[in-house]
């Protein structure tokens, strides 16, 4: 059986101590120079960290999977004069070099930055986050009186010391205040809680993606554990929920950005009735603003003023002029709403769907999709679409397996239904916040003119209308019995006479079967010849030029570009030469909205597909498959209220 190792609590102070001797050079550096760091979430990260804090160097932490060219290019960006990495034989913890040329002059206001911390990218080219020591301790000691960090109150933390949350709070918050430090590296939700015990902590850091898996481990509450600190991501209320099941009231809620220092508002701590009133009956508030820190509301985003301010982005004055508004005011980019004098956040502004004038939050969204009974990590992710701006997209974490009839049941009766659905590919970042303008591009929605289409129904319903008056019902055994079923469901939809048959390429068609019905009977079937030449004609114009499209916009997202000889085609299976992409643009299967498909009838005289053409996307997203597809998932064609069927498809890992 595998010993656990209890992690005492870190002196912070003899910490430094210690690593300012294994890193001695740095010592010749002048303040202001940049130290990039590379090293794993433990002990020797938080020394190096810390030695430059009390060196008055700058240090630049990297994430420990950042490779060597990524570090070599981020040394140049910041014209770093030292880099402390793992060194290459791994006999010590950690390795110094002083790079050619150094000591560095540092730029001007270097001498007062602390940390230069690198945003994830997930919107662009990462940019350096500029924080001074300033900003930095006073973030840092508002914090730790909040949570009354003390020598005889010991502080946990999971989340790793390259990030934001833990480095100034959980850190520096512990440095200066002599508050024992409790550093749990690598995620284990009973051995977190074990270490927490052993080290006598009174609080600790978590984020919702953590939770969820601690919530669902269960492990025993420690004795003298106040409450958890959670951050980085919004709380959702199911979350909220099963916590408080669990371990009752012991959650506090807290907001803010690696631009204002990390946080700017915290919940106060709340018990009873209180807590099930913000946290368990509406969405969880992210709190109170602290000390000194003002928030407003400018057109429901939320912008904030504070003394604990980024200096702003490295060498990046057009983007830091973006970020701020007249008067000091950091644009968060969050959209949000007060409710009991606590902010409550709604999504990103970036990330809200607007969809034809209507605006919708995809934290709102989901809280609907929630209640509809959708469960696990699931996003609404807003979809570029050309008329509207933008379609709402669902993207689930995982396989239809086990969220099928729910996801089917948020598409055919949820108040925003979903017009793209993707099983597979969830993006988040490292703290758990869903990604979801980047979930948002791997999707494709299309949507045709709806007075067009309407007007391609009223013509069809006459044509079906005309061709029932042409001779008698077949017997129910026969074949064309489902013509006939075809023909009797669109028919009430025939409004006026067909306008002329030149106003749109596909009526002819119509005209045709209508022709050739009368002059050989109503259930004479069509000549294989004819049958050919209609369907090729027909795939080549609108509204199946419509499907083929959307299929080309799929391929597209994924990466592929089908030659112009083997593009996908209406009701035919395609698929992509590597095999990581097949497809099928395809009619409805069934009536929808009570109206039936405007070419159903004609489709079925017409076709050899056996019906490939009709399918089903909830049987074909439900069915079993061979080998580890990479995501599945469906695009709907719309027009108007009609969904006209779309595209299913799937994609196989690459190499």
């Amino acid at each position: 059986m595998t010993s656990v190792v209890r992690r005492a609590p870190l002196d912070t102070t003899e910490l430094a101590q210690r690593f300012r001797a294994e890193l001695l050079g740095l010592d010749t550096l002048p303040a202001g120079a940049r130290v990039v760091i590379r090293l794993p979430h433990g002990a020797p990260l938080a020394g190096a960290l810390l030695t430059c804090f009390d060196l008055r160097l700058v240090a630049v932490p990297q994430h420990p999977r950042t490779t060597d060219a990524e570090l070599a290019a981020t040394v140049r960006r910041v014209d770093a004069s030292a880099v402390i990495d793992t060194p290459a034989d791994h006999a010590h913890p950690i390795g110094l070099r002083i790079l050619p040329g150094a000591p560095a002059e540092p730029d001007p206001g270097a001498a007062e930055l602390a940390f230069i911390m690198f945003t994830s990218g997930s919107t662009g080219v990462p940019k350096g986050v500029m924080l001074s020591r300033r900003a930095v301790l006073g973030n840092a000691a508002k914090t730790a009186r909040l949570h009354r960090f003390a020598p005889d109150r010991p502080h946990g933390t999971c989340l790793p010391l390259y990030h934001c949350n833990a480095l100034v709070m959980s850190l520096i918050g512990a440095h200066i205040t002599h508050t024992p430090l409790i550093l749990h590296t690598a995620f284990d939700p009973e051995r977190y809680l074990r270490d927490l015990a052993a080290g006598g902590a009174r609080t600790a850091s978590i984020v919702p993606a953590l939770l969820t898996e601690l919530v669902e481990a269960a492990p025993g509450w420690p004795d003298g554990l106040d409450y958890l600190i959670t951050a980085a991501a919004p709380l959702t209320g199911d979350l909220a929920r099963r916590f408080h099941q669990r371990y009752g009231p012991r959650l506090r809620q807290g907001y803010g950005l690696t631009e204002a220092v990390n946080f700017s508002l915290t919940m106060p701590q709340l018990t009873g009735e209180d807590f099930t009133a913000q946290y368990l009956d509406r969405f969880p508030p992210v709190g109170l603003p602290l000390p000194d820190t003002e928030v407003r509301l400018e057109s429901g985003e939320v912008w904030i003023r504070t003394p604990d301010m980024m200096n702003g982005y490295w060498r990046d004055p057009a983007a830091t002029a973006q970020a701020f508004a007249p008067g000091g005011w950091l644009r968060t980019g969050d959209l949000g709403e007060l409710r009991d004098g606590l902010l409550v956040l709604r999504g990103r502004a970036k990330e809200r769907i607007d969809r034809g004038g209507e605006k919708h939050y995809p934290l709102d969204v989901e809280r609907t999709w929630h209640d509809a009974g959708l469960r696990g990590r699931f996003a609404a992710v807003p979809v570029a679409e050309a008329a509207l701006g933008h379609e709402t997209g669902l993207v689930t974490d995982g396989p239809p397996a086990g969220t099928l009839d729910a996801v089917r049941a948020v598409c055919e009766r949820a108040a925003v239904r979903p017009a793209a659905v993707r099983w597979g590919g969830f993006l988040a970042t490292a703290t758990g916040k869903p990604q979801r303008t980047a979930m948002g591009r791997t999707l494709a929605v299309r949507r045709i003119s709806a007075v067009r289409y309407e007007r391609l129904l009223r013509y069809a319903a006459v044509t079906a209308r005309t061709l029932l008056g042409t001779g008698p019902a077949p017997s129910p055994g026969l074949p064309s019995g489902d013509l006939h079923r075809a023909l009797r469901a669109i028919a009430p939809y025939a409004v006026y006479e067909p306008v002329p048959t030149g106003e749109e390429p596909v009526f002819a068609a119509f005209d045709f079967l209508r022709d050739h019905m009368r002059a050989h009977g109503l259930w004479e079937p069509l000549p294989e010849a004819e049958k050919a030449r209609w369907r090729e004609r027909l795939r080549s114009q609108w509204p199946l030029t419509e499907y083929a499209a959307l299929a080309a916009d799929i391929c597209a997202t994924e990466g592929i570009a089908p030659e112009m000889s083997d593009a996908p085609r209406f009701g035919t299976w395609w698929e992509s030469g590597d095999g990581g992409l097949r497809l099928l643009p395809h009619a409805p299967a069934d009536a929808t909205d009570g109206v039936p498909w405007a070419l159903d009838y004609l489709w079925r005289c017409l076709a050899d597909d056996h019906g490939s053409a009709r399918a089903d996307r909830w049987t074909w997203a439900g069915r079993s498959r061979t080998g580890h597809p990479a995501a599945v998932g469906f695009s709907t064609l719309r027009s108007g209220r009609h969904d006209l069927g779309g595209v299913v498809w799937e994609s196989q890992p690459r190499e």
